[in-house]
Formats: C-alpha cells, sequence, structure tokens
C-alpha cells in the first residue's frame, strides 16, 4: 500500500513538473509584439488590458490594424475624460473583434462598443474566417484561458480545418522553432506586460497629398458581406443588446468604400437600431478637419491624423452618446509617456540641424553619433554638441564617434585611422558598436544597437537616436553643413 501511495505521488510530482514545464516553455516560445518590435503591439496592448481595474473601462474599440492607429484612449481621456480601450489588432476579422469583445465583458461593462467595419469585406477569401492562421494567433494567443477562448478556439477549427486546438494551448507545438531567435523580451515580462497608449499604436509616417472623399451616387445597389462576418457581426449586435452596449459600427477613411457598402451598412444599421459613421464621406472628414499629407487620416492614420480623429469620436462619445466624464489613476499616471510620446514623434518632422541637436537634448535619449568623410559643421551646430559636453574641437576631417548614454559621454577621434567602440547602456542589456573612418583613412561609420546598424553611411554626421521609454531607436539622420538628412 505505501509503495502504491508513493508511485502514485512520484506521478503526481511528474505530472505537475511537466505541467509548469510546459507552461513556462510556452510563454518564453510564443511570440511578442510590442511597440520596440512591431507596428501593432498586440501582446502588451492584450496583457496590459487584463491589468485595467474591472468595470474601469467605458469605451472599447475593436477593429483592424486602422483601428489600432485611429483611437487615442490617452488623448480621449485628456478631453473628455472618457475612459476608453483599444482592443484592435493587425487584420481582426469580425470574428476575432466578436470574441475579444466576448472576452473583455468577463472583467468591463463598456457603455459603448466602436467597431471599424473593414474586415466586413472579404480580404481573404481563401481562409474562412477572413483573416491568416498567423494574425489570428497575434491576436489570440494573448487572451487568457477562458470558456471564451475555449469556445473562439473550438469554432476557429470548425471553419478551419488546417488548424490544430491543442496548438493554441501548447504554443510550443506552433512555434518550437523560435529557440534561435529568442530576445530579451522573450524572457523579460516587464517589456511585455505593459502599454500605456492602451492598446493605440503611433506611427509617424506622412500620408498621401490629397484624398478624394466618398459621395454617394447610387442609393439602391447593395452588397452581400462574407457569411462568417455577417453571422459574428450578427452576433455582436445581440452580445452588445443583452449587455445594455451602444454599438457605433465606423469605416475610417481609405480607399475601400463605395456605394455598395456604404448603402448596406447603412440598411443594416437602420435595421438593427445603430449607428453608423461613415468617416470617408465628405461631411465626416471634413469635421474631423485633418490637414494632409501632415495629419493623415487616410488608411493607417499616423499620430497627428489620430489625434484628430480621437478628439472627434471624444465629442460624439460625451456629447451625443452621453459617456461620463472620470478620473482615473489608470489614465493619469500614463499623460507624460503619452506627451513623450508626441514629443518623439514630432522629433522626425525637425529639419534644422540646429534645432534637431536642441530636441535631442533630452534625458529620455541616449544619442549615437559617428562621423563618416570629411564634412563640415557650423560653428551653431559645435556650440551645440559643446553644451552636451562633448569636448572634441575639430570634427571635420578626423574620424569621431560620441556616445551620449546613461553612462555618460564616451567619445574618441583620430586624423589617421578608422576608429571603433563597442559599450552598453540599460544596465548592460543593450549593447552598441559605433565605428567612424575619416576620408583620410577611409570614409565610413556605423552606429550599430541592438545587432541593428543604424547609421545613413552618408557623408557628415551620422546620429541615431534612442528612446529610453520605447526601447528601441526613434529616429536616424546625417549632418553634414546646414542640411539634415533622414
Amino acid at each position: 500500500m505505501k509503495e502504491q501511495i508513493k508511485n502514485i505521488f512520484k506521478c503526481v510530482l511528474f505530472l505537475l513538473i511537466l505541467l509548469c514545464s510546459l507552461t513556462a516553455i510556452n510563454k518564453v516560445l510564443v511570440p511578442k509584439y510590442i511597440l520596440k518590435n512591431s507596428t501593432w503591439p498586440t501582446t502588451s496592448s492584450y496583457r496590459q488590458f487584463y491589468k485595467m481595474e474591472p468595470n474601469s473601462i467605458d469605451v472599447l474599440f475593436l477593429g483592424s490594424s486602422v483601428c489600432v492607429n485611429a483611437f487615442i484612449p490617452q488623448e480621449i481621456y485628456n478631453d473628455y475624460g472618457i475612459r476608453s480601450y483599444n482592443l484592435g489588432s493587425e487584420q481582426q476579422s469580425i470574428f476575432l473583434s466578436y470574441y475579444w469583445l466576448k472576452e473583455a465583458l468577463r472583467s468591463q461593462k463598456p457603455q459603448v462598443v466602436v467597431l471599424d467595419t473593414k474586415f466586413m469585406w472579404d480580404l481573404h477569401p481563401e481562409n474562412p474566417i477572413n483573416t491568416t492562421e498567423g494574425l489570428t494567433r497575434k491576436c489570440l494567443d494573448p487572451m487568457h484561458y477562458s470558456d471564451v477562448k475555449k469556445e473562439a478556439v473550438h469554432n476557429l477549427c470548425e471553419l478551419d480545418k488546417t488548424q490544430s486546438e491543442l496548438s493554441y494551448y501548447l504554443t510550443n507545438i506552433r512555434f518550437h522553432s523560435r529557440w534561435s531567435e529568442l530576445a530579451e523580451y522573450d524572457i523579460d515580462s516587464e517589456m511585455v506586460d505593459t502599454s500605456e497608449l492602451k492598446g493605440f499604436a503611433p506611427i509617424t509616417d506622412n500620408g498621401p497629398e490629397a484624398y478624394t472623399t466618398y459621395e454617394q451616387n447610387d442609393a439602391e445597389i447593395t452588397m452581400e458581406f462574407p457569411e462568417v462576418m455577417q453571422e459574428y457581426l450578427d452576433k455582436t449586435v445581440d452580445l452588445c443588446k443583452e449587455n445594455g452596449i451602444t454599438l457605433i459600427l465606423v469605416s475610417l477613411p481609405g480607399n475601400e468604400m463605395n456605394d455598395a457598402a456604404n448603402n448596406t451598412y447603412t440598411a443594416y444599421a437602420h435595421e438593427k437600431g445603430i449607428d453608423y459613421y461613415n468617416l470617408c464621406s465628405t461631411s465626416y472628414y471634413n469635421q474631423i478637419g485633418a490637414v494632409l499629407p501632415e495629419e493623415s487620416v487616410i488608411g493607417h492614420e499616423n499620430i497627428w491624423g489620430a489625434i484628430k480623429t480621437s478628439k472627434f469620436i471624444g465629442g460624439l462619445l460625451s456629447e451625443k452618446y452621453a459617456v461620463n466624464s472620470a478620473t482615473d489613476d489608470q489614465y493619469e499616471q500614463t499623460k507624460s509617456f503619452y506627451e513623450e510620446v508626441i514629443t518623439s514623434s514630432n522629433l522626425v518632422r525637425i529639419t534644422s540641424p540646429v534645432d534637431y541637436l536642441e530636441a535631442i537634448n533630452n534625458p529620455n535619449y541616449m544619442v549615437f553619433m559617428a562621423g563618416h568623410g570629411d564634412f563640415n559643421l557650423s560653428d551653431a551646430i559645435k556650440s551645440k554638441m559643446h553644451e552636451r559636453g562633448i569636448a572634441t574641437d575639430s570634427y571635420e576631417k578626423i574620424s569621431f564617434y560620441v556616445a551620449l548614454t546613461d553612462g555618460g559621454v564616451i567619445e574618441n577621434s583620430s586624423p589617421d585611422e578608422v576608429i571603433n567602440y563597442t559599450g552598453s547602456f540599460r544596465d548592460k542589456r543593450s549593447i552598441f558598436t559605433l565605428t567612424s573612418g575619416c576620408q583620410n583613412v577611409v570614409a565610413t561609420s556605423v552606429i550599430n544597437i541592438e545587432g541593428i546598424d543604424y547609421s545613413k553611411h552618408m557623408t557628415g554626421l551620422n546620429i541615431a537616436v534612442y528612446d529610453m521609454n520605447m526601447k528601441y531607436v526613434i529616429d536616424q539622420v546625417c549632418i553634414n553643413g546646414e542640411e539634415l538628412t533622414r
């Protein structure tokens, strides 16, 4: 009897060790998408959502990547005191939006849900749920294990027989080959668990020079949406009604708009007693008031366009839908981070070398410089460099590098050889290498940070700026004379 108990104990212990090991392995191997490595930081967005206090979110945004880039919860809170969260993800189909809404309702009681309509279109006819397998995992992998996830995975695999339910729980089945590409953020959960922007993802590219807004020509033509998308839009409407939630459908400005789609959305909204806003239309587009190309609200909106869109939707939420204003530490504590994101975004718009050197004099930035060939710097530029504690007196015809890091000023120069330096910052978690060569030797430059060379490899002073809050390089330029080149 004692021997049997002993054997049972050994088996239980073995199973517990195996379970713990598999859990740890799955956690490490599953891909992680954060601002450091992705335009759409899905992993950190969803992990942060689970950290939000219960029943503290009044508005949810759901939809594809255009949604992620368009709605800024912090901007809406700053302007209107409305607490929102962006649960969008890259190519998130209506099927996935439905299940994330259902998952969100386990901990939150939103007053309003804003749903992006882009993936009602048949954008992936080869896939039953209208998105790719990889992007489905990007959306579902961060979801906690629950009855909602079980239902989502089961129904997904019923629709798409090429996928395996087990691989969504034992993710090492799908991602076992990632051992060779693991990075710091795969091990350090602190880098992944937080999204101060609450699901919003900033981009800084300018948009098109002009946009032709939508005007209705044919009021009769309609279209049919993919069967599964229609089914899950109906489910989303029903789920909102069951929970007393106001559902708003939104089409964001872009190329995917015509009379058939507009008429179908409008008729559907009327039938279901919900509101639909076609922001592609001339009327709504003009109300947003974005000025192209700098304030792009077309397709993937840049941060300046998103500010305009967020002010517009915030005004609607406050005035038409009477979403109450609140003061919440979860949003108060991230105000400064958001302001820093705007400051960093504005950096890419600076064209004056002197203004640029002034702007990067910021305690949140690590700055790396490497001279390339023979070039000229104005006295004003040299003065700005001296203000940063750079002691080198002659820059133009020598090899030199400078690193302004959390370890202080590191610099070196030589008139007759290529010089190199390897160092670290962030408590030795980030490695950098600088190389500089003047024309007298061989014109060259390297600014390698965390394994990537950010030098422009142009004649002049090559500069890379690393943001310590975002934990990645936010800009790279070359200065020669009075010119700044990106």
